[in-house]
This record gives structure tokens, sequence and C-alpha cells, in this order.
């Protein structure tokens, strides 16, 4: 089933630079203004370059085409979160979706409504070692601080709609 269709498995794949496509099998639950949603059941199968295995919790995933972020609500039980990775602009690829990791990860730990922006030192040595151009470095950086903010004020419905697809 195709990623314009509910219901049906999609491959979203996270092309990291230089290490490779990491992929995750989840279903499409939902399309709406905000975007596709998709979620990973725990003992779902995802793969990467180096290593292959289940997601050990659930996930929903909601990402847009055009968009510089997905956002992953993740059911940990240790750390209840909600994790954007801030990327290139997501593309349908016909059997679902991929997009390129742009390093910096705004995170909100739920249990303590604590907000951090993640992975700097992988963001630094991404533009040291030029596999991030200078253009999408600024994007980077921008979109992590302007998502950071929106997880801080939590304006946003969908934020919450995240949580209440994780629980269903």
């Amino acid at each position: 089933m195709g990623a314009d269709q509910d219901g049906g498995n999609v491959r979203l794949c996270k092309i990291k630079r230089p290490g490779g496509v990491f992929w995750f099998e989840l279903q499409q639950v939902r399309q709406d203004r905000d975007g596709t949603w998709l979620r990973g059941a725990a003992g779902s199968p995802w793969g990467a370059p180096h290593d292959s295995g289940v997601l050990p919790v659930s996930v929903v995933v909601l990402l847009a085409a055009g968009r510089p972020w997905v956002a992953w609500w993740v059911d940990d039980p240790a750390d209840p979160r909600l994790e954007i990775d801030v990327c290139l602009p997501p593309e349908s690829t016909g059997v679902g979706w991929r997009y390129v990791d742009l390093e910096l990860d705004p995170v909100l730990h739920r249990r303590d409504s604590r907000v951090e922006i993640e992975d700097w030192d992988e963001y630094e040595q991404a533009c040291r070692d030029g596999w991030m151009s200078a253009d999408d470095a600024r994007v980077a950086r921008s979109t992590a601080e302007d998502r950071a903010g929106a997880l801080r004020r939590r304006d946003e419905p969908w934020q919450e709609r995240g949580w209440q697809m994780l629980s269903r």
C-alpha cells in the first residue's frame, strides 16, 4: 500500500550522512492538516547498515512533505518523550517516506517537561567533515531552535494528538 493511503504498511527511511540508511517498517494511521501519521508498535522491524532488530517500544511519527522536521513520540516507560528530527524535508517514495537527518534533535521529556536540543556534537562533526552544507547547517540550527520553542510552549494541537495516538 502506498504512502498516500491510510492503514497500509510503509517504510520510513532516515538517511544519516555518512552512516547510511536507517529504515523502519511502520503503519500509516492517519493523514490530516498536520501531515501523515505513522505508528510502529513494539516489535516492528527496523534496520541499519550495521544492525537490525525490532522496536523495543511503540512510536508514533508525524511528517509532511516540505517541512524540515519529523516528530517522533516514543513510548519509553523510563523516559516518554517527543523527539523532533531536524531534517531536509521528507519525500514520499511511493512505498513510504525518506528524509535526510540534519543531526539536531529537540526533545521534550514528558515526565519532567524538560526540553533540550540533543546531538550538537554530531551536528558539529557533520559541519566540520563536510557532510552538511552551510545552508543545511543554518536550516538545522534555526529549525531546532524554533521546534524547541514550540515544545516548550506546547501550543500546537498536534503535540497532544501524538500522545493520544501513542496511547491507543
